[in-house]
């Protein structure tokens, strides 16, 4: 089981002093989304040069030009890149074969995937690396206020019929449904406090945020979730 932390704030000056706390405790470090529009690649490139003993994720969230934009960010150093589930089978395909080619791999983001079982099948044969059950930072806005009415019933339904395994449960069915040797990773509000429950199903990375990011003492924060994972 694997530990990824994702530098999830546009913060720059901010993500690398946590990084220079957290390294030793990380398999993964990701550049978050927000901070890859910000920073661009070059700041991929840089973490690749200062810290070479640990992966680094392109969180590119690739819906498209799969091959183009993925080969970008290897050759920046990036040792992952992240697809959407939901994106082509040519894109995902182009993708693949960048990672191919730079000895690298592909996450697949299954964030607006309905048909769970049967995509992630698909995406096994389509050779991704890493599965990952996503719940987003507006899915779990709209599932902490049970007032809100941008989808009517649909917080309160997480809330209710799911709570915290919500994430969980995209989890179970990634692992229910993986054939071969695609791996299962999973994101979305864990911390020291849930870690436990999230290990019980058996993810092969799990993907740890603001319980890193945000903590008084980040080496603390993920040195203690790493330990859960021993258990």
């Amino acid at each position: 089981m694997q530990l990824q932390v994702t530098l999830d704030t546009p913060n720059l000056e901010h993500c690398v002093e946590v990084l220079e706390q957290v390294h030793e405790f990380v398999d993964i470090v990701e550049v978050g989304n927000p901070l890859l529009i910000d920073a661009g690649l070059s700041l991929v490139e840089n973490l690749r040069h200062e810290f070479p003993q640990i992966g680094i994720c392109a969180d590119a969230k690739i819906v498209n030009s799969g091959h183009y934009i993925a080969s970008h960010c290897f050759e920046h150093g990036a040792t992952m890149v992240t697809v959407m589930g939901i994106a082509s089978d040519q894109t995902i395909e182009g993708a693949v074969a960048a990672a191919t080619l730079a000895g690298g791999c592909i996450m697949a983001d299954l964030t607006g995937v309905v048909d769970i079982p049967t995509r992630v099948r698909e995406l096994e044969d389509i050779g991704v690396e890493y599965i990952c059950g996503h719940t987003g930072y507006e899915d779990l806005a709209q599932a902490s206020n049970p007032f809100s009415d941008a989808r009517p019933g649909i917080a309160q339904a997480i809330r209710t019929v799911f709570g915290y395994s919500y994430p969980l449960r995209e989890l179970d069915l990634i692992r229910a449904n993986i054939r071969g040797n695609a791996k299962a990773a999973i994101v979305g509000r864990i911390d020291e406090d849930n870690v436990d429950e999230v290990v019980d199903h058996g993810p092969d990375l799990v993907i740890v945020g603001r319980a890193i990011m945000g903590a008084i003492a980040p080496a603390h924060a993920a040195a203690d979730i790493r330990e859960h994972f021993a258990r």
